[in-house]
């Protein structure tokens, strides 16, 4: 952040790096303090110039900086500054939404709609918008009608959060309901016997629908994910060795009962956004099963949270999959002709009714089937399916739900799609030509409510972590289990509180998504376990699961030596927990 020179000042000329979150804070301390608060905010990073717009994935990373990250540092630090009263944004890209189908389309911008559709449903005093737009040619008469249209559309109340600018006409986005019948006349995309890629294909969705290619087509399958799964010549030991309910016997049994269904099954423990990796796991495939005629991207990272919450660990977890998955899809298969390559999005890029990132890596999904449809040479089938909830399969299995959530579930249950109904839609989807359909068995309108009253919900009833475990984010240091029991206790507490299904010794707290609020419960956690007294700032001091056991440990035998330190320690305590309790007082009131 930088506005050193005082000409600068006088123009209100500012520099900032779009991936430091603090350069956000200082711009928006620098406004308040001249009475400049902001009541319309544009962001224009993503308005990229029409000579260098790069249509596809080349760009995917620097488009984050400008697009998905700017807009989330922007938000948390609105939150930091605790300005609560009302505000527009206007998010302004080109190339990014299909409307005349001839745009030069950049998937990679679509990332921005995640907060666009997510902000507003946790920040009820800020609304949204994301315009798309056509960059005519410069000093023309249509750069002065464009000009105009914006300026129009930044002086007026957001009544729309998808507007497109096209020439003289104004779009907006709207949903049709279509009934997509058995085409029977038409030759349907899959083929009896056929070899079939499911990423996240040991998922509840996954398996569903590799149960019904084993029931209709008896498919050749392979069926990817990214933990550790045993060999086939050693599923019978594991079996015996493990409880009928563990987790990994229930997908033994679930491949098995595929096979006896006269299909025939490859499972491979491979990272979808790991090209090396997944180039093994194809190569693989075909050498067993030859040429590979379709692929369903099933694999996604879900992680519930606040955007408050959200660190870019958490962040890169959950884009990986989505993002560095399709552009590993799309490398490995450029020169192979698919029958079809089906993504499976969710409502939420919809609805925005889940954490930012995941809709943001939805959304991604999306706005890539209508670019492939619109750079398609071919008879081949990109599309996204945008699945509303499913009964009793993926998510709605990955944990217990709280007592305070469980009527609104149930309900929630009875209008979401069955197994059965979901392999039917697929079945269906599949005999049209269509980039994008949503699937739901109720109202979109209706559904798109229930998502975002879900997500307000789930806000206010924070799920107990330890009912829900989610992967390991990708940090810069490697996995290392615990050496000792304080290890395996601090690492067991960390898992429950964090809902990280593993926890390493070398893992940065904070870098694993918690923050000043979980770190006094981690302190309270502490002093029951060892039955000592711990501060706050001693995790801040000790961010690692290593770090804190050894002070743990040296303590024990030290104790005296602690005593000073501890005071000092411990007026700091009692000021960042007052700074707490003020901030959820402030949360409170704007709840």
């Amino acid at each position: 952040f930088s506005s050193d020179s005082q000409s600068a000042k006088s123009q209100r000329v500012y520099t900032i790096n779009p991936r430091r979150p603090n350069d956000y804070d200082a711009l928006l301390k620098e406004l308040i303090a001249l009475d400049l608060t902001p009541k319309i905010i544009v962001h224009l990073w993503s308005l990229t110039p029409q000579g260098h717009t790069v249509s596809g994935l080349e760009n995917v990373d620097q488009a984050q900086e400008k697009g998905f990250y700017s807009l989330l540092f922007l938000a948390q630090a609105l939150e930091r500054q605790n300005m609560t009263d009302r505000l527009q944004i206007a998010a302004i890209s080109n190339n990014l939404q299909s409307v005349t189908g001839e745009e030069m389309l950049s998937p990679e911008k679509a990332t921005l709609l995640g907060p666009i559709k997510t902000i507003p449903l946790e920040y009820p005093n800020i609304s949204c918008s994301s315009i798309d737009v056509i960059l005519p040619q410069a000093e023309s008469w249509q750069e002065d009608k464009l000009a105009e249209q914006l300026l129009t559309e930044l002086t007026a109340e957001f009544s729309e959060q998808i507007i497109a600018y096209r020439g003289k006409h104004r779009w907006g986005q709207t949903f049709e309901p279509v009934r997509i019948e058995t085409k029977a006349e038409d030759a349907p995309r899959l083929h009896e016997g056929g070899v079939y890629l499911i990423t996240g294909g040991l998922g509840g969705i996954g398996l569903v629908i590799a149960d019904h290619l084993a029931r209709t087509v008896k498919a050749k399958l392979i069926l990817s994910g990214r933990s550790e799964f045993p060999r086939q010549d050693q599923w019978e030991q594991w079996l015996a060795s493990h409880e009928q309910h563990d987790q990994v016997s229930e997908k033994i049994r679930q491949v098995k009962a595929l096979e006896a269904l006269g299909a025939e099954v490859l499972v491979v423990s491979a990272d979808v956004s790991n090209l090396e990796q997944m180039q093994a796991l194809v190569n693989q495939a075909r050498e067993r099963f030859g040429k590979i005629h379709g692929v369903i991207h099933a694999a996604g990272v879900a992680i519930p949270g606040e955007i408050r919450f959200r660190t870019p660990e958490i962040v890169e977890s959950v884009l990986a999959t989505k993002l560095k998955g399709v552009s590993v899809l799309e490398t490995i298969f450029r020169d192979t002709h698919l029958d079809f390559l089906a993504l499976f999005s969710s409502l939420s890029s919809i609805s925005g009714g889940f954490a930012v990132d995941y809709v943001a890596a939805n959304a991604f999904l999306d706005a890539y089937a209508h670019y492939r449809a619109t750079n398609n040479n071919n008879d081949s089938l990109t599309i996204a399916i945008n699945w509303d909830n499913w009964q009793q399969v993926g998510m709605a299995l990955q944990s217990e739900v709280p007592e305070e959530l469980k009527p609104f579930h149930e309900e929630n249950q009875k209008s979401s799609i069955s197994p059965k109904e979901g392999t039917e839609s697929f079945n269906r989807i599949l005999r049209y030509q269509l980039p994008q359909v949503i699937v739901s068995g109720r109202d979109l309108q209706a559904a798109i409510r229930q998502h975002r009253s879900a997500q307000r919900m789930e806000a206010r009833v924070r799920v107990s972590p330890s009912q829900q475990f989610y992967p390991r984010p990708n940090l810069s240091n490697s996995y290392v289990i615990p050496r000792n029991q304080v290890e395996q206790t601090l690492a067991d507490i960390w898992q429950q509180l964090l809902g990280i299904e593993k926890v390493g010794i070398h893992d940065n707290f904070f870098e694993l998504g918690g923050d000043s609020l979980l770190a006094v419960q981690f302190r309270n956690n502490l002093q029951e376990t060892f039955n000592k007294d711990f501060l706050t700032t001693d995790l801040f001091q000790y961010p690692t699961i290593s770090d804190l056991a050894e002070y743990i440990s040296r303590e024990q035998v030290e104790q005296p030596t602690f005593q000073l330190a501890r005071s000092r320690a411990k007026r700091q305590q009692d000021a960042m927990e007052e700074e707490i309790k003020l901030s959820e007082q402030r949360r409170k009131k704007r709840g």
